[in-house]
């Protein structure tokens, strides 16, 4: 099969290029750890008040993709009385855990969650769910020492208003807990719940959901997914009450508008990359797609934007989709939902890449899917990056200059045209099975936002 590549638009992309596996950190059981003890933490000390200047987790030190490109802003935090909160261990519930951070009363309007350990939180302990419903939070994975912080066996749901996720893999897998966030036993490995506001889930890894890999919910706004890897949702038809395959990367819930999907790597989902349902307003761009058998699917029934023209709504710039063993050849990139009840949906195409001749749209597209020639949802100040493929293979991720061995697997597949679809964790190595790694931070009260910056760019540049 000859391997070539397509553009669409007015401008090409050096995307098919492909390179060996790149030199970073692959860690698996064990963790280079620097100046960090290996040990069980102890429980939290009182939380440090600080009050920002200026908004924090505005720059991304090594992507073209800032976290505040879309929709999504961190200005609540300027101005406002913080508590910065410490997770000082790895349980699923109790004094010094996650929830516990999230959770907590606190002084101030708002909190920061740093991590003084690093390794696995398994939310069997809870049931399958992280869903504290608390707003005005900053969880900065990027602060955690080793392999960072990775969740495994739930969901993570983020449910409220004004809420950053950074540096923080989600892996839900097949021994996900009954009741965890979903349809039936079925979980995304993070999902935004329904209503929720100015969401930015950033360099973030999601992996093993047994419905949706990252996701959000019906008529959230003002959410940003960027530089996220999303990577191999689990197709074995049992895990989902309909009885079907539900290897998902993401689902944009009905009505959600001021959605942004930006610089993303999605790897080994059959379906969803992103589906948008009726009534929403989506910005897609510098995403790379890779070995799926559908990608972007638009629209449905709308309700809040039902009586508009065109009810969904749609921008696509400047992504790159690459064929693999499961993609067929001869299905478009964007379609409309295969559904009766589809109302009209609007969409932009610009600058992206095909390849395997692939095409974007269909030979005879549905009457209701119109394409525009000026982008309907935008970003303002956002600017699409050139050469999409490298830039975004080497930035995605939870911590993508210190990538775990699964991680990095991930992105070398890409590259290579390797890997498969799987049906469960095991066939990739399992649930990881880090050492608890321990390390004090000393959290300034004063210029927090450059300490912060100081342990973005360990995990990022």
């Amino acid at each position: 099969m000859s391997r070539d590549s397509t553009v669409h638009g007015t401008r090409s992309d050096s995307s098919a290029k492909m390179y060996g596996r790149r030199g970073v950190l692959a860690l698996t059981g064990g963790v280079l750890v620097g100046a960090s003890m290996v040990g069980t933490a102890t429980a939290g000390s009182k939380p440090t008040l600080i009050t920002p200047d200026e908004p924090l987790g505005t720059w991304s030190p090594g992507s073209p993709i800032e976290p505040t490109d879309g929709f999504a802003d961190t200005d609540w935090t300027a101005g406002t009385e913080l508590s910065v909160v410490k997770v000082t261990n790895l349980n699923g519930s109790g004094e010094g855990s996650l929830l516990d951070a999230m959770t907590r009363e606190i002084e101030g309007d708002g909190r920061v969650v740093v991590f003084e350990v690093g390794g696995v939180i398994d939310l069997s302990e809870v049931n399958g769910e992280l869903d504290p419903k608390t707003s005005n939070m900053f969880i900065a994975g990027q602060t955690a020492p080793g392999p960072g912080i990775t969740l495994i066996k739930g969901s993570f749901e983020i449910d409220g208003e004004n809420i950053v996720v950074q540096h923080i893999r989600s892996r839900a897998g097949t021994e996900t807990a009954p009741g965890a966030s979903g349809e039936g036993d079925a979980a995304d490995s993070i999902t935004v719940a329904d209503e929720s506001q100015n969401i930015i889930v950033d360099h973030c890894t999601a992996s093993w959901g047994t419905d949706e890999n990252l996701s959000c919910g019906d008529t959230a706004s003002n959410v940003t997914f960027s530089n996220n890897l999303i990577a191999h949702g689990l197709a074995a038809p049992g895990l989902h009450p309909d009885g079907e395959e539900h290897s998902n990367g993401t689902l944009i819930g009905h009505d959600t508008e001021g959605m942004a999907i930006l610089g993303n790597l999605y790897a080994h989902n059959n379906d969803r990359q992103p589906r948008l349902k009726g009534g929403t307003r989506t910005l897609i761009a510098n995403n790379v797609v890779y070995n799926y058998d559908t990608a972007v699917r638009l629209g449905d029934d709308a309700e809040s934007n039902a009586t508009d023209e065109y009810p969904t709504q749609a921008s696509i710039v400047r992504n790159v989709y690459r064929s693999g063993d499961n993609t067929p050849l001869d299905d478009p990139v964007v379609a409309i939902n295969e559904e009766e009840d589809v109302l009209k949906v609007k969409v932009f195409l610009e600058n992206n890449v095909t390849q395997d001749q692939i095409s974007m749209l269909p030979n005879d597209p549905d009457p209701r899917l119109v394409v525009v020639d000026d982008p309907p949802v935008w970003s303002d100040g956002f600017d699409p990056a050139y050469g999409t493929f490298d830039r975004i293979l080497k930035t995605a991720s939870a911590r993508p200059t210190r990538r775990v061995r699964y991680d990095e697997s991930i992105v070398h597949q890409i590259r290579a045209r390797e890997g498969r679809i799987i049906d469960g964790q095991d066939e990739v190595g399992g649930y990881p099975t880090f050492r608890t790694i321990i390390r004090e931070l000393d959290v300034p009260e004063d210029d927090f936002g450059e300490w912060l910056v100081t342990h973005t760019k360990e995990v990022e540049q």
